[in-house]
C-alpha cells in the first residue's frame, strides 16, 4: 500500500489550516505582502502568476508554493518536495479599514517523497476552499482575522513507487470552521489562534497486492476546538528544526473534541477485518520550545469492538478514561529541571467473548482493570536535545536526579499491587544510583495464583515459589494482603523490609 510520507502530510495539512486564515493586512496589497512573508518564514517560494488590482478587489492568479525539506534519521536521508498551484486569491477591500479574503477554485498540487536509495513516493492533493472566507483588521505589525469556513475538504492520493499497487487515498472534510486568529511581525512570524469546527471527517483507502491487503476506513469527530500560539523567529529554518528550535521556534497548542466515532474494514490474507470504535471526547496538549516539550492527552468513555475471519463474534474493550502526560526539558542546563511521566488506564472492561477465551471456566475475577503510572522528578540535559551532538550520543545525555512515585496501581483479575516511594541519584559514578525508598502493597495475589493453576496457565510449582518468595520479601498484613518496603541505600545495596537482596 502507498505510504503517505510524514514530511509531505505535514506540509499539506500546514497549507490547508494556513491558507484558510490567509494572511493580510489593511489594505490587499500589504495582505499580499504579508502573506508572502509568513510562507516564506515557514520555507515555502511564492510565485504568483499575475497580480493585479481592479478597483476594490486584488487579484493573484496562478498562485504556486514550492517547499523542500530534508529529513536525516541517522543514515536514513529523506527528501520531500511539495508543489501546490491555487487558481486564484481575491483580497477585496471593504472600505472600513478591514479586507475580505477568499480562494476560488480547486488548489492542487503533489508531493515527492525520495528515501537514500533513490526510490520515489509521489502524492497528487487536492484542497477546496471555495466557501471559506477571512476578514482581516488590524495593522501591518499585527493583524487579526474573523475565519469563516462552512466546509474545506481535502485529498491526498499517495501513488505507490512499486508496479501494480493500487494508491493510497487520504480524505478529510471540516465544517462549521469559525474563530479568531491574530498574527504578528514582530521578531519573526508569530501566530495566536482560538477557532471552532462543528464536525471534521477522516478517510482512507488504499491496497497492497504483496501482502493480498486492502483498507477502509472513517473517523468522525464533532465540536472541535483549538487555542494556541507559535512563533517562528526570523533568521530560523523550519527545515532544520533542531535549529529553529535553538533559535527561538516553539508552539504552544491545546485541542479538545467531542464525540468520536470510527471503523475500519480491512482485507487480509486470512480473510476480512472489521473494527469500530467510539469515544465520548478527548483533550490535548501540544507543546514544544527551546525550554521543554509537552504531551498529554486524555479519551473519556472510548469502545472499540473487533471481528475476525477467525472470531466472527464481535469482541469488544472499553476504557472509563486513558491519560498520557509526557513532559521533558530540552535545553542542556546546570540546574536540574521537572520532568513528567504519567500512563494512566482506568477501567479497562473486556467483553464476555473475550473472557471466554482467556478463562472459560472463570476462575478469575472479570472485573474492570486499572493501569496508573505517574511519576515526576527532575534531572538535566548534558546537551541540547534538538542539537546534533544529542542526535550523535550513544546514550540518552539526560541527567537523573530525583524520582517521585506518585502512585503505581496495577488492579486486574481480583488482585492489586499499589506503590508510592521518592529517590535521588548520585551520579557521580557515571551510573546513577538510587538513595530513598518504595513502599508497596500487595492484595489478592494468593488467590490470582491459585486460579491460575485451576486453569493450568501456572504450574503448582511456580506458584509455591512465587509464594516463598512473598513469604522472604513481604510482610504479611491482613487475609491475602502483603506489604513491602523496598529501600536503595549508598553504594548499590537494596533492602526489602530490612533484608538485603542486593
Amino acid at each position: 500500500m502507498a505510504r503517505l510520507k510524514s514530511a509531505g502530510t505535514t506540509t499539506f495539512f500546514a497549507l490547508l489550516m494556513s491558507s484558510t486564515a490567509a494572511m493580510a493586512d489593511v489594505t490587499p496589497e500589504q495582505v499580499w505582502e504579508s502573506w508572502q512573508k509568513q510562507y516564506s518564514a515557514y520555507g515555502f517560494t511564492v510565485t504568483p502568476g499575475a497580480v493585479e488590482r481592479d478597483g476594490d478587489v486584488l487579484t493573484i492568479s496562478d498562485l504556486v508554493l514550492t517547499n523542500e525539506t530534508t529529513t536525516e534519521i541517522g543514515t536514513d536521508k529523506q527528501v520531500s518536495k511539495t508543489k501546490l498551484t491555487v487558481p486564484a486569491i481575491l483580497l477585496e477591500d471593504l472600505g472600513d479599514g478591514t479586507v475580505k479574503g477568499a480562494v476560488e477554485g480547486e488548489i492542487t498540487g503533489s508531493n515527492d517523497t525520495t528515501d537514500a536509495a533513490g526510490k520515489t513516493e509521489t502524492a497528487k492533493i487536492k484542497i477546496d476552499k471555495t466557501d471559506a472566507s477571512v476578514v482581516i483588521s488590524g495593522t501591518p505589525e499585527e493583524m487579526s482575522y474573523l475565519v469563516d469556513a462552512p466546509s474545506i475538504s481535502a485529498s491526498i492520493e499517495a501513488q505507490p513507487s512499486a508496479p501494480g499497487s493500487q494508491p493510497a487515498l487520504l480524505g478529510m472534510t471540516l465544517t462549521g470552521l469559525t474563530g479568531t486568529q491574530t498574527m504578528s511581525s514582530a521578531g519573526g512570524q508569530s501566530t495566536k489562534a482560538d477557532l471552532k469546527a462543528s464536525a471534521m471527517s477522516l478517510s482512507m483507502t488504499g491496497a497492497d497486492p504483496e501482502e493480498s491487503t486492502t483498507i477502509d476506513a472513517k473517523v468522525e469527530m464533532k465540536d472541535l476546538a483549538i487555542k494556541g500560539d507559535s512563533l517562528m523567529p526570523e533568521g530560523a529554518d523550519a527545515a532544520q528544526l533542531g535549529d529553529a528550535i535553538g533559535k527561538g521556534m516553539r508552539t504552544n497548542s491545546d485541542m479538545s473534541y467531542g464525540a468520536l466515532s470510527y471503523t475500519m474494514q480491512s482485507g487480509t490474507k486470512t480473510g476480512p477485518v472489521s473494527v469500530t470504535g467510539s469515544a465520548e471526547g478527548g483533550h490535548a496538549i501540544i507543546a514544544f520550545s527551546r525550554d521543554g516539550v509537552r504531551y498529554a492527552a486524555t479519551g473519556t468513555k472510548t469502545r472499540m469492538e473487533i471481528k475476525t475471519a477467525e472470531f466472527p463474534m464481535p469482541m469488544s474493550a472499553s476504557i472509563d478514561q486513558g491519560e498520557i502526560d509526557f513532559a521533558l526539558p530540552l535545553s542542556a542546563t546546570t540546574a536540574p529541571q521537572p520532568f513528567t511521566s504519567k500512563v494512566s488506564l482506568v477501567g479497562l472492561s473486556l467483553s464476555e467473548q473475550i473472557w471466554q477465551m482467556i478463562d472459560p471456566m472463570a476462575k478469575l475475577a472479570h472485573d474492570p482493570a486499572t493501569l496508573i503510572i505517574d511519576l515526576t522528578g527532575t534531572g538535566r540535559p548534558t546537551v541540547d536535545l534538538f542539537s546534533g551532538a544529542a542526535a550523535a550520543s550513544p546514550v540518552p545525555p539526560v541527567e537523573i536526579n530525583s524520582l517521585n512515585v506518585n502512585k503505581v496501581q496495577l488492579t486486574a483479575a481480583g488482585a492489586e499491587l499499589t506503590g508510592t516511594g521518592a529517590m535521588t541519584f548520585d551520579n557521580s559514578m557515571g551510573v546513577p544510583m538510587p538513595i530513598g525508598a518504595v513502599d508497596l502493597q500487595l492484595s489478592g495475589a494468593n488467590k490470582l495464583m491459585d486460579g491460575l493453576v485451576a486453569m493450568g496457565v501456572m504450574p503448582q510449582d511456580q506458584v509455591m515459589f512465587a509464594k516463598m518468595m512473598m513469604g522472604m520479601y513481604a510482610v504479611p498484613a491482613g487475609e491475602d494482603l502483603f506489604t513491602s518496603k523496598i529501600e536503595f541505600k549508598e553504594g548499590g545495596h537494596i533492602l526489602a523490609n530490612g533484608q538485603p537482596i542486593k
